[in-house]
């Protein structure tokens, strides 16, 4: 998939956009049209800078224990970067089914956020 054609270069500001990049098919229609309502300029340069390829290789801070999630219906990462990214810091990325980018808007958030809770506590955090 191609994240950069020029007329993808705007805001992310209708449901079908935010849709594509953002949720995934199973995301109720209100919270699509509602965080796409929400969408401005500045939200469509942040997603831009982040698309901006990662050279993991240079990344030095590895000794910091870190928890990589992913969803598998995501439209900014591809499940191959996050892995990558979980690789880098010398751990196994974990993702979650039927849930697009934004996983904490998702009809299934509890379960992203009791993943989170459970590695926190499990580390005394």
């Amino acid at each position: 998939m191609d994240l950069y054609p020029r007329h993808r270069l705007g805001p992310v500001n209708t449901p079908d956009l935010a849709r594509e990049f953002l949720f995934c098919a199973h995301t109720p229609e209100p919270i699509v049209r509602t965080c796409a309502a929400r969408m401005q300029s500045e939200s469509a340069r942040a997603g831009i800078d982040q698309m901006m390829v990662i050279r993991l290789r240079d990344i030095r801070l590895k000794a910091a224990p870190l928890l990589v999630l992913g969803a598998t219906h995501d439209g900014m990462r591809t499940m191959a970067e996050v892995s990558a990214t979980a690789q880098a810091y010398q751990t196994e990325a974990e993702f979650f089914p039927n849930m697009g980018h934004n996983m904490m808007l998702e009809p299934g958030w509890r379960a992203v956020a009791e993943r989170i809770d459970r590695w926190l506590t499990d580390r005394g955090l």
